[in-house]
């Protein structure tokens, strides 16, 4: 259990922890991933199961930081994903069985009188009747509980529940936060814009780009999105199951990512505006597909953005991403 979060994270927690646990039971909390938002969350509900609370961020001694570190905690339930058991890398899901053992627990009495708290990490991994079984009790929530969502894109959940949530928005760092932070983590200077650029100045995700094998991947991966007849949409989908299980979710968001900022910087090179994320590669979009209607490629981008929020946890996320990539193929062979 993270207990204090990222530095940049310490003075939203100390000014939210009251806030979270007095004036409502229903909380969204929206950010980038690669800013931490798993760590914000994480934080902040430590904080307010926390005894004895230093600064407005949890001890990390008390017993109930000692509860929490050894995943113990009478008072708190964490309701993720979980990881598929077979040998196909499917996409995470938080099931209705484990929504409604959570919403079980939260209706027992608290052990104290900072009451329990749900943390629903990510809440975009809710299937629909998980999403519904959680409404229910949020509708007609127990006593003293703390309902909180992580949601890097809030308006993906669903309607009824964001309404009755109230919403915070994670801190992000500044530059010289996040440079400091990847320094610490091993990142060389040579390295760091870079990979701050690809990740938009997240810091997490700037930490996974700055990674050897990654940057090789994004290259190559831009190189064979410029000749789309020839693009290997069978050796892209073997590399995202190449990795770990852990792996293979980040690999595939990874390409989904990149080929978003490759649509989106070949319509500004259409319109005659400057690439953004793939400034190298301005001749090559440039050249790419003239003929092809915006408006399709704007659809099949919209697309890529669902894709990337809303993944179908019922296929392989190899099947998924050679889906994708053959429907670019179709799309800008022209």
């Amino acid at each position: 259990m993270n207990f204090e979060g990222f530095a940049w994270q310490h003075e939203w927690i100390a000014a939210h922890r009251d806030v979270v646990a007095t004036r409502h039971h229903a909380w969204i909390v929206s950010g980038r991933d690669g800013d931490g938002l798993q760590a914000a969350g994480s934080a902040l509900a430590a904080s307010i199961l926390c005894g004895t609370p230093s600064q407005g961020v949890a001890c990390g001694e008390c017993p109930s930081c000692r509860w929490l570190a050894g995943d113990v905690h009478p008072d708190f339930v964490r309701l993720a994903p979980e990881e598929s058991d077979d040998d196909v890398s499917r996409l995470p899901i938080i099931k209705i069985d484990a929504a409604r053992a959570a919403v079980e627990f939260m209706q027992l009495s608290a052990s104290s009188a900072r009451g329990r708290v749900l943390l629903v990490d990510p809440a975009s991994a809710l299937s629909r009747d998980s999403a519904n079984a959680l409404l229910k009790a949020i509708e007609e929530p127990p006593a003293n509980t703390r309902w909180i969502l992580m949601a890097a894109r809030p308006a993906r959940l669903l309607a009824t529940i964001r309404s009755r949530s109230l919403r915070l928005l994670a801190p992000k760092p500044t530059s010289d936060q996040a440079r400091a932070w990847l320094a610490a983590n091993g990142v060389a200077s040579h390295a760091l814009d870079t990979a701050l650029m690809v990740a938009h100045g997240a810091p997490l995700a700037a930490l996974a780009a700055a990674d050897a094998e990654m940057m090789a991947a994004r290259d190559r991966f831009y190189a064979d999105l410029a000749k789309p007849r020839e693009l290997p949409t069978l050796a892209w989908g073997t590399w995202v199951e190449g990795g770990a299980k852990t792996e293979r979710r980040q690999r595939f968001a990874l390409l989904l990512a990149l080929l978003g900022e490759w649509i989106a910087d070949w319509a500004r090179v259409r319109a005659a505006l400057p690439a953004v994320s793939c400034a190298a590669h301005t001749t090559a979009l440039a050249a790419l597909a003239p003929k092809l209607p915006l408006s399709e490629a704007l659809r099949y981008h919209r697309e890529l953005l669902r894709r990337l929020t809303l993944p179908d946890t019922t296929l392989s996320a190899r099947l998924q991403m050679e889906s994708v990539l053959l429907d670019y193929r179709a799309c800008f062979s022209r």
